[in-house]
């Protein structure tokens, strides 16, 4: 039976354990360190806005870190024929199948409410995308301009056979709306048609798909873990290591599955309710990845496809030698480098 790696990530670092006012982000968040974010920053400029959707268990809309990062579906602002908000008047104004969906959908409750009771949406979502709201504190994101497109799939109460089916209908919507990247932090052993033919749907619609290589200490050349295993071109699958540059024991991993590796455990994020917490798991190492490629696409003049942004990541990755039999490039993401190659430097 599938399972979801969100539930894992979860349980190795409940966020209520450690959620706590902000200190500044230089102090807390080791994983930004690692990946020497603050050089790329020096480097970038606003050149375009990237939307990524983050497949998940919704987002705090309202939590200062985020609020100005989300996706706006164009279609549904402004006024009506009759002068209403198109927002919330209960209209499906650009005719997409959904109702007053401004910054994403809930697939769990078919509504546009985003709530996030669970936690792990918006830790993810301020790891890719957070803008602190005072200098110098807060939570930073990878990429910190970033519009997020929330989209609802996971209920921890809902069947197994549920949580598919709606990740299955996040995705398609995610094609639909144009999203340029899509994270998706869930999967399991199981392998599904339906789902496999949305992550090609993405591929044709030349969509980055950052997915997590799992949480059940397996290795998945082996067994397989999707949709990262469905070995589709477009799909970019991340373990994660710790701040002593090892693989975490409950990763999955695999020298032909896995691309690349990222921080993962004890990640300081946004949490639901404007509070912070860490988190561990391949969920978090995706997130870093995500907001990497996000702020290579930003600053790129080309429209990189899916494929020259693994390759630009993985070519320009630093080795580990820990990571040997673990991930294709024995590597993890060096951002100044990925950046570099994006912005055609070298």
């Amino acid at each position: 039976m599938r399972i979801s790696s969100l539930i894992v990530s979860l349980l190795l670092s409940p966020h209520s354990a450690k959620a706590a006012t902000s200190p500044a982000w230089v102090e807390s968040n080791w994983g930004l360190k690692d990946l020497q974010a603050e050089l790329s920053w020096k480097k970038i400029d606003d050149k375009k806005s990237v939307v990524v959707a983050l497949v998940d268990t919704g987002a705090d809309l309202q939590h200062p870190d985020l609020k100005d990062n989300f996706w706006t579906n164009l279609g549904e602002v402004g006024l009506d024929r009759h002068g209403n908000d198109k927002s919330n008047n209960g209209i499906d104004d650009d005719s997409n199948g959904y109702v007053d969906d401004i910054h994403g959908w809930n697939f769990v409750d078919d509504t546009n409410d985003l709530t996030d009771s669970n936690g792990h949406g918006t830790h993810i979502a301020g790891i890719i995308g957070a803008h602190g709201h005072a200098l110098g504190k807060g939570s930073y994101g990878v990429a910190p301009h970033t519009k997020m497109m929330i989209l609802k799939y996971y209920d921890a109460a809902g069947r197994p056979e549920n949580n598919l089916k709606n990740s299955i209908r996040a995705l398609e919507y995610a094609i639909l709306m144009k999203a340029q990247i899509i994270n998706y932090s869930g999967g399991g052993f199981g392998r599904n048609l339906q789902e496999e033919q949305a992550v090609k749907k993405a591929q044709a619609a030349h969509i980055l798909l950052v997915a997590a290589a799992g949480n059940e200490r397996s290795n998945i050349d082996r067994i397989g873990f999707f949709p990262a295993s469905y070995g589709l071109t477009n799909v970019l699958t991340v373990t994660a290591y710790n701040s002593d540059h090892r693989i975490l024991a409950t990763s999955n991993f695999g020298a032909k599955s896995v691309d690349l590796a990222a921080p993962g455990q004890d990640i300081f994020s946004t949490l639901p309710g404007g509070l912070y917490g860490r988190m561990s798991g391949t969920s978090q190492a995706t997130a870093f990845v995500t907001g990497a490629a996000a702020l290579m696409l930003s600053q790129s003049s080309k429209n990189l496809s899916p494929e020259t942004l693994i390759r630009q990541m993985a070519s320009t990755a630093s080795p580990v030698p820990a990571f040997i039999g673990k991930t294709k490039s024995n590597a993890k993401i060096n951002l100044p480098n990925a950046l570099r190659a994006a912005l055609n430097e070298e």
